[in-house]
């Protein structure tokens, strides 16, 4: 996946960034996405995310967490059913029309917080949940949250795929090209370790 064009930032880099709020890029086979933990999430990180993907913010959370919250999956016929876990979309009770970046960016954060309660989210909403799995091979939503779970954060990502100016998806080299435009770090896929 990656060659000597996109070698990932040290784990300590990416590691630091996101232990302190910001975000990080990770390659990924259907696109690069841009990891961020969602309880880190202000105005302007979620605009930054909105501008620079196709504008569909997610929240990567194992599945037991969105089941204490009473998150449902999405029906889907099983001829239908793509595997990619999306659940019904959310919004924190408190939000306007749930869509800007400020709503969204609480939204997230309502998320992520362990005191959370189901009545603290209304259904249908404008971010949408992804459920990861504990077992099997992880995919990029269930690597994001690993990333920001060994930052020091609670378990939830919030995860978007990076477009350019086009509107097609960032392949690795587009996406190195992209974090070093912003002085973002690269994640590398493999065991996700504390770096400190």
């Amino acid at each position: 996946m990656t060659d000597l064009c996109t070698l990932p930032a040290p784990a300590d880099t990416v590691y630091l960034a996101l232990a302190s709020g910001r975000p990080a890029v990770l390659p990924d086979d259907d696109g690069a996405v841009l990891v961020l933990p969602a309880q880190s999430s202000t105005p302007e990180l979620l605009h930054f995310a909105i501008r620079y993907s196709s504008g569909l913010l997610h929240a990567a959370a194992p599945s037991a967490w969105l089941d204490r919250l009473r998150i449902p999956d999405q029906p889907v016929l099983a001829s239908e059913d793509s595997g990619t876990s999306f659940t019904v979309a959310v919004d924190a009770v408190d939000t306007g029309t749930g869509i800007s970046a400020r709503d969204r960016a609480r939204t997230m954060r309502v998320l992520a917080d362990p005191g959370t309660v189901p009545a603290d989210l209304i259904r249908p909403g404008h971010v949408l949940p992804v459920r990861c799995a504990s077992s099997g091979r992880p995919r990029v939503w269930e690597r994001a949250v690993e990333l920001v779970s060994a930052a020091g954060h609670h378990p939830v990502a919030m995860v978007c795929r990076l477009v350019d100016d086009r509107g097609e998806l960032l392949d690795d080299f587009a996406a190195a090209q992209f974090a070093a435009e912003h002085g973002l770090p690269v994640a590398a896929w493999g065991p996700v370790q504390h770096a400190l």
